[in-house]
């Protein structure tokens, strides 16, 4: 689970793209790859990430453990 806070407003589905546009920046990945298959009208999202599985989880596992410190 990941908490991410975007500035965009939710109305006609900003707030859900600024949300996709950044975690592609973050986790350098084409924002094609990623889609809101869970949760567009609300606060809880569930992210789908198109790709190999285990490149995927390098990467991303790489990403979120700079960003913690880890």
């Amino acid at each position: 689970m990941l908490k991410a806070t975007v500035t965009a407003p939710a109305e006609a589905g900003r707030a859900n793209e600024a949300l996709l546009r950044l975690l592609a920046r973050m986790w350098h990945l084409s924002r094609r790859d990623f889609s809101i298959i869970v949760g567009s009208t609300g606060r809880d999202k569930v992210v789908r990430v198109a790709g190999e599985p285990q490149q995927l989880f390098e990467k991303i596992s790489s990403e979120i453990a700079r960003l913690s410190g880890g």
